[in-house]
This record gives structure tokens, sequence and C-alpha cells, in this order.
């Protein structure tokens, strides 16, 4: 039987990538979409994900939008804002 669990990751820093959960969380698939009410742009990846323009590394969602893809362990995405306090909803699923 699968569940489904949700939560909201806010960039503390603006230009640092921040993993979205603390610790191993296993998953089999995950939605991430950026908060409609970011100002800026946040990106999806691994732990070298870099919003910076320039050097733009991941995944680029603005305002609302979504990203959706099969995981083993959330703990291993990441996301970095161009805004500081902008951030993401996510919902992932346990189990098959």
């Amino acid at each position: 039987m699968a569940e489904i669990v949700g939560g909201r990751k806010v960039v503390a820093a603006a230009g640092t990538a921040e993993p979205l959960v603390a610790g191993s969380t296993k998953a089999s698939h995950i939605v991430i979409q950026a908060e409609t009410n970011n100002t800026g742009v946040i990106c999806v990846g691994d732990s070298s994900v870099d919003e910076t323009q320039a050097s733009r590394n991941g995944i680029a969602l603005n305002a609302g939008d979504s990203f959706s893809t099969p995981c083993d362990d959330i703990n291993d995405i990441y996301i970095d804002a161009s805004v500081t306090g902008d951030g993401v909803t996510y919902f992932y699923k346990i189990g098959k």
C-alpha cells in the first residue's frame, strides 16, 4: 500500500544548494511545485544545483511551475533559489 506525504521547504540563503529534507526519506516518486508567491527562480537538482543564471544547473521553476520524477530517497534532491525565502511545496509517494 502506498502512502502520500507532503511538505514545504523555504530556502534560507539564496545561492546555496539546500536539501529538500533533512535525513534519509525513502520514496518512489515526488512532485515539487514552486510556491505561487515566489518572486524569483527555484532550481531543483542534486547537491550541485545552482540557480545563478550564468551557471545554472538543475531544473528551473518559476512561481507555480512543477516538476515530477521517480526517486529512491528525497534527501538526494536539493533546491536553490534566486531569492531568500522563496520555496516549494511537495508531495511524495512511499511504496510502490
